[in-house]
């Protein structure tokens, strides 16, 4: 296939000076002896993993971390030689190659303790782990009157350097805080336990980017924020003004038509015109990430004014009304995330009118979206 010269009509612009304000920000809500672990899984949240990522470390992390081994093995292929944590499960078939590219695991199980002590002990290398206890997440880790098994085995596991324990708080971002509390102090009980055993691991970590900004006291020694990073806060607060948004997310209307009175559009005719309208199209649809929930719901910007989505949103375009945008036309930017003029729609109120959480919408952006870099 010829690679196509011209530029594309839907992009997702990258703000890196809005990503590294959003870590120094996150930074100064912390002690100085506190490290910052930046959460890259997922391609940065959908913004690009490789292109953030030395960024983050420019600006202060210390620790990168992947939820997948081939996640990790890029970093490192770019030249990326900060440690990075391997939070998701480890399979058998991976282990060589995470211990070849010197990713840190996240011990889930004894079975997983024993597994790397297994494939390391002919290589002759300590390997650096962080051992998981799930205090109340219910999803990966030690159950807490597990990890008594795993110490007793400690011995056995000599090619095993026990760097961290940690734990991931469930309801953090919820206004009772009772169950978070639960958590941690259940956490704390597990700490003491491998430290009265002379188990004194360097990190202990507990906080996402909602325990970050409500519970400081369990900062630990390092914090793990992700969302804040990309500029969303867990939760309404006044500190959520500090953080600024990184991803914009543009098209153009490649097509514009005046329809009469009782027209439908789309699939289904789920939108029939109550008036004579201009009805624009716009070259992003599903396949691009765009939820179809937003269809009939949900809005973009066009010359600084809002046009809300009419009719189903298909595979690869999606049509909106701008009757009242009378100088709209062929061409124009459509902004489904972003600031134009004086509006912005917020990836926040996206994620509201589709039903879904800001994180799906970052994680949606398909890969034939171009990411473009704004230093």
């Amino acid at each position: 296939m010829t690679p196509c010269s011209t530029a594309p009509p839907t992009v997702a612009d990258i703000d890196v000076t809005a990503f590294t304000h959003n870590l120094c920000a996150v930074r100064a809500r912390l002690s100085a002896s506190c490290e910052l672990m930046a959460m890259v899984k997922a391609d940065a949240y959908g913004h690009g993993a490789v292109e953030l990522a030395a960024s983050a470390l420019q600006a202060g992390a210390t620790w990168l971390a992947v939820a997948r081994c081939d996640e990790g093995v890029d970093l490192r292929l770019q030249g990326i030689d900060a440690p990075i944590l391997l939070l998701g499960p480890i399979w058998p078939d991976e282990v060589d190659t995470l211990l070849a590219y010197r990713l840190t695991p996240v011990l889930g199980s004894l079975e997983d303790a024993r597994l790397v002590q297994q494939h390391a002990q002919p290589r002759g290398q300590q390997v650096g782990v962080h051992v998981n206890v799930d205090t109340g997440m219910g999803r990966l880790g030690l159950q807490p009157h597990q990890v008594p098994v795993l110490l007793d085995e400690m011995e056995a596991l000599s090619h095993l350097d026990w760097q961290g324990v940690m734990t991931h708080m469930a309801t953090a971002d919820h206004p009772d805080k009772r169950t978070t509390q639960e958590q941690w102090q259940c956490f704390c009980r597990v700490v003491q336990t491998m430290h009265d055993r002379g188990v004194r691991p360097v990190y202990l970590h507990a906080a996402n980017s909602a325990v970050l900004y409500r519970f400081p006291q369990m900062h630990g020694q390092i914090v793990r924020p992700g969302l804040a990073l990309y500029g969303v806060h867990p939760f309404e607060a006044p500190e959520a003004n500090v953080l600024r948004p990184v991803l914009s997310w543009k098209t153009r209307l490649a097509r514009v038509e005046t329809v009469v009175s009782g027209s439908g559009v789309s699939y289904g005719h789920t939108f029939v015109t109550s008036r004579l309208s201009r009805i624009a199209t716009l070259p992003v649809g599903y396949a691009d990430g765009l939820c179809r929930r937003l269809s009939n719901v949900g809005e973009v910007l066009v010359q600084g004014r809002r046009a809300p989505f009419v009719g189903q949103i298909t595979m690869d375009m999606c049509m909106i009304d701008v009757t009242d945008i009378p100088q709209a036309q062929m061409g124009d930017e459509a902004v489904l995330i972003g600031a134009q003029g004086e509006d912005r729609i917020t990836v926040e109120a996206m994620a509201a009118h589709g039903g879904r959480s800001p994180y799906e919408v970052f994680c949606a952006i398909s890969a034939r979206v171009p990411r473009r870099y704004i230093v």
